[in-house]
């Protein structure tokens, strides 16, 4: 059995998963992890790890392989292969959700659309990181000031009756409109409802410039959030796919690529030992 660990090290939490492959390919997950990102990516990925080994009842010696992505996935001295979260989270998605071929990834940091084909090979994507309107990390910004704790913005957001827009797509002046309905005395769950409208109208947008056809699979922490998961679903006029560990999908998918860059590794490594063995004995390798 082969052990590889996926890596996402995102700018909230990093995330860590371990997936195990027999000789047949056949893949189970067997413990996951998650630790705050911090200013040591290194050590947020160590903390990670321990989490998802002690999930699962292993060891580090046990693990043979390690695939870092996210945008910290540089910052990992004992990884094996990194990988971008684009390809890693296509990848998990198509594995949760094998007919999907479109991914929406919200993140603390940025939003990305992805097409993809029926192997999970991104196509073309589309991403939103010049903004923090656009992505989780306003979320986080209007929940902290509206003096409400970030578990409860998607259930908050459910209650809304009257939606109030978030028009501007700079964050600053996003943060002003939200401090304008607050003196005007709009309800708290309104705003809400009214900044998932607002992502959701943007990530339409950029779906629909990827190539935009089939099932939806909505990944990244953003997806925990009810009201942001009604929110795009009424856009769309279509149920959308939300995996249960929907922010662990980008470490998922980058197990999985871990697992064939290994294999790859191991079947070169038993090529070159065939051909030093055939010159070794003077003929060619079989």
């Amino acid at each position: 059995m082969r052990l590889v660990a996926g890596i996402d090290c995102g700018s909230g939490f990093v995330k860590a998963v371990l997936v195990a492959q027999n000789g047949s390919g056949a893949s189970s997950v067997l413990g996951k992890g998650r630790a705050k990102s911090g200013i040591n990516m290194e050590e947020a990925a160590l903390a990670a790890l321990q989490a998802a080994l002690q999930d699962a009842g292993l060891s580090r010696d046990q693990v043979h392989y390690v695939a870092t992505t996210g945008f910290g996935r540089h910052g990992v001295g004992f990884r094996d292969i990194q990988i971008t979260e684009i390809t890693s989270g296509a990848r998990g998605a198509q594995y949760l959700f094998p007919t999907s071929r479109c991914v929406l990834d919200i993140g603390g940091q940025s939003t990305r659309a992805m097409s993809m084909d029926d192997s999970g090979k991104v196509r073309t994507f589309k991403t939103n990181d010049k903004c923090a309107a656009g992505s989780g990390m306003f979320i986080v910004r209007a929940a902290k000031y509206l003096e409400i704790s970030i578990e409860d913005v998607g259930q908050l957001s459910l209650q809304a009756t009257n939606p109030q827009p978030i028009s501007s797509v700079c964050a600053v002046l996003a943060e002003s409109e939200i401090i304008n309905h607050v003196s005007a005395g709009v309800g708290v769950e309104n705003i809400l409802r009214g900044i998932h409208d607002s992502l959701a109208d943007r990530a339409v947008g950029m779906l629909k410039r990827v190539g935009m056809e089939g099932e939806v699979t909505l990944i990244g922490g953003v997806a925990l959030q009810a009201g942001m998961v009604k929110a795009l679903e009424e856009k769309l006029g279509a149920r959308v796919n939300v995996p249960p560990d929907c922010d662990y999908v980008c470490a998922l998918g980058a197990a999985f690529l871990g697992h064939k860059r290994l294999a790859i590794k191991e079947d070169l490594g038993v090529c070159n030992a065939a051909v030093l063995a055939a010159h070794n004995a003077g003929g060619t390798p079989a």
